[in-house]
């Protein structure tokens, strides 16, 4: 017999358990690699939970900058300015994205001709894009000083996005967080 066939049979043995060494190695590694696993699926909970938060853009309110069916990262908590991208809940409990334009204490309004005003000036229509058309002020009533925890939020296609124009003023509450980052999806 072979020295490496004679070191194999005399493994030791757990003379407590009767299980072979290797076995019981074996078993504390899975059980190892289950805790760990565990705990990183915990963390990533929360963290998903309370910090951050993960959606597909629902319109193409957005266009150009967020196409529909993109992935949105967005940040829970934080203060929220003029101009950050929000994702938040439209008062119907469909998920909207758009663009802060008004906060507490600014004044929103309209023209005799049915646009929108902030501070007493037009707004226009996806001014980032150097495209200065005029928003219409729609169907809600925007009139008067945005309160407090309140925010008028408006998509950049403001041709035909569902926003503030159409709900309302929009509650703190309602605003589910910044977004972050996004991740193209595209057909092959």
């Amino acid at each position: 017999m072979s020295m490496l066939n004679k070191n194999r049979m005399k493994r030791p043995v757990d003379n407590e358990s009767g299980q072979d060494a290797d076995e019981k190695l074996m078993k504390q590694l899975r059980r190892d690699a289950f805790i760990k696993i565990a705990v990183s699926a915990a963390a990533m909970l929360v963290i998903f939970t309370f910090v951050f938060g993960i959606a597909f853009a629902p319109t193409n309110d957005m266009f150009p900058a967020i196409h529909e069916g993109d992935l949105i990262i967005y940040f829970r908590t934080g203060t929220l300015v003029n101009t950050d991208v929000v994702i938040y809940e439209s008062p119907g409990g469909d998920l909207q994205i758009g663009r802060i334009e008004g906060t507490q204490s600014e004044t929103v309004g309209h023209t005799g001709g049915g646009l929108l005003t902030v501070n007493g000036n037009i707004q226009p229509v996806q001014k980032r894009t150097g495209l200065y058309d005029e928003t219409y002020a729609g169907e809600a009533d925007l009139n008067g000083e945005i309160g407090q925890g309140e925010y008028l939020i408006l998509g950049d296609r403001r041709e035909t996005a569902l926003d503030s124009r159409s709900f309302g003023l929009i509650s703190r509450k309602a605003i589910k967080g910044k977004v972050l980052t996004i991740i193209r999806r595209r057909p092959l």
